[in-house]
């Protein structure tokens, strides 16, 4: 009878174990969860430097239009004199004030008759008119998150004159875009914003309007 009772006892003890090891287990794997969901949750408010998931702030404001019938993202679009357009979209995009700084605009400007190896010389009238808007909007007093975000913090102490050697915007192209696709004709350089991001001309650079050419 006593040894009867002894077995009862440790059947017990074993048993009692198994069941508070399965409810430690248990609630380990709900801390877990929580932990897990914790992590998700406090993701959302993170700061992304990159900016990836919507990476120039601006699509909110796109109204769900593509190319040129989106309206304009960049404040300077819409400020721009004629002569911006006639004079620096004459030979290639016109690019937004918003993708440099003053310093860059006004070092630009200031050498025309010798613009990345041509003449691209005018008359101090409308070089001056140019300037003044190019300065007006440029990156520093843009509050574009592609200004401030990517194109200002990456600059360092160095004066670029190409957009498209900036660090941030050299990076992220590099890393996307192969040699090769570069090379198809209807791109041939990374200088040529619009052959991919369809509505450059309205400041719009985010991926989700990037449509890359055979």
């Amino acid at each position: 009878m006593k040894n009867n009772w002894i077995i009862t006892f440790i059947f017990v003890c074993i048993f009692a174990g198994n069941s508070a090891g399965i409810v430690l287990a248990n609630e380990e794997d709900d801390d877990a969860k929580k932990s897990k969901r914790g992590s998700w949750f406090s993701s959302l408010f993170e700061d992304d430097d990159d900016d990836d998931d919507d990476e120039h702030g601006e699509r909110r404001r796109s109204s769900g239009k593509q190319g040129s019938k989106m309206s304009p993202v960049l404040a300077s679009i819409s400020a721009a004199p004629p002569e911006f357009e006639t004079e620096c979209g004459s030979c290639h995009m016109a690019y937004q004030p918003e993708l440099l700084p003053a310093v860059s605009w006004e070092k630009i400007m200031s050498g025309l008759e010798d613009h990345f190896g041509e003449d691209a010389a005018i008359d101090a009238q409308t070089q001056q008119l140019i300037t003044s808007h190019l300065v007006r909007f440029s990156a520093e007093k843009s509050d574009s998150r592609l200004s401030r975000r990517k194109i200002m913090r990456s600059l360092g102490n160095k004066v670029y004159l190409r957009i498209s050697e900036i660090p941030k915007l050299k990076r992220e192209h590099s890393e996307h875009i192969s040699t090769s696709v570069l090379k198809r004709p209807a791109i041939r350089s990374i200088a040529n914003c619009a052959a991919c991001h369809i509505p450059a001309a309205q400041g719009e650079y985010d991926e989700d309007y990037v449509r890359i050419p055979r």
